[in-house]
């Protein structure tokens, strides 16, 4: 594994958000260089929410928002762990650097809201890491994903739309090209699994319930 997918791995699996170790869980099947650029994605999600939800005023959420499109954006050399690690993504990803600052515009535009509603905004990271994963052809269900995933861990009302069938969910182990697949995979099991009364997002088990899923289906 390299020393990025490692770090952005670490980062992602310490994080204290509730999808930090869930996600990191999701990844472990996939080769590194996806593992790094998922990651990366899902930690600058992660950065985007802290700048976004600490302030208590939102200019200074947005400033701070905007501290990420222009570190972004900016080529020169930066010091910024995570910056540094999405710079290198972008020169292996085509299009990447404009995917991820439209991604920022949904945070932008919660700071605008009363609520600093953020839904769309992690809708919109599970379709871009789906996309480049190779798996745009399931973009709408990934996007429900993230819709569904992001009411049920924070105990809202569920998001709108039918729960995946464990055929559809089984149907999600192959990308576009047919090659094996585990993240799109697993994070639709896990939602599966969230969908239930008293479901625990860090359950002490939730590793070796992913291994089973992986080895044996999806959840039922």
């Amino acid at each position: 594994m390299t020393d990025n997918a490692k770090t952005a791995l670490a980062a992602l699996r310490d994080s204290d958000h509730p999808f930090g170790r869930p996600l990191a869980l999701c990844l472990m099947f996939e080769p590194a260089n996806d593992q790094s650029l998922a990651a990366s994605i899902f930690d600058l999600a992660i950065a985007l929410d802290s700048a976004l939800h600490i302030p208590s005023e939102s200019l200074l959420a947005a400033i701070r928002v905007q501290w990420w499109v222009d570190a972004l954006s900016d080529s020169t050399a930066q010091t910024a762990p995570l910056v540094t690690q999405l710079h290198a993504q972008f020169q292996t990803y085509d299009g990447l650097q404009s995917d991820i600052i439209d991604l920022i515009g949904h945070w932008q535009t919660a700071c605008h809201d009363e609520n600093r509603d953020n839904s769309d905004g992690w809708a919109a990271v599970w379709a871009l890491v789906a996309k480049h994963m190779g798996q745009a052809a399931q973009l709408a269900i990934a996007t429900d994903i993230g819709h569904q995933l992001h009411h049920a861990i924070r105990g809202h009302e569920p998001h709108a739309a039918k729960p995946l069938n464990r055929q559809k969910i089984s149907a999600l182990r192959r990308d576009d090209a047919g090659q094996k697949r585990s993240f799109l995979y697993l994070a639709a099991c896990w939602l599966r699994y969230m969908q239930r009364p008293n479901a625990d997002a860090n359950h002490p088990a939730l590793v070796w319930k992913m291994l089973a899923w992986q080895l044996f289906g999806p959840p039922k």
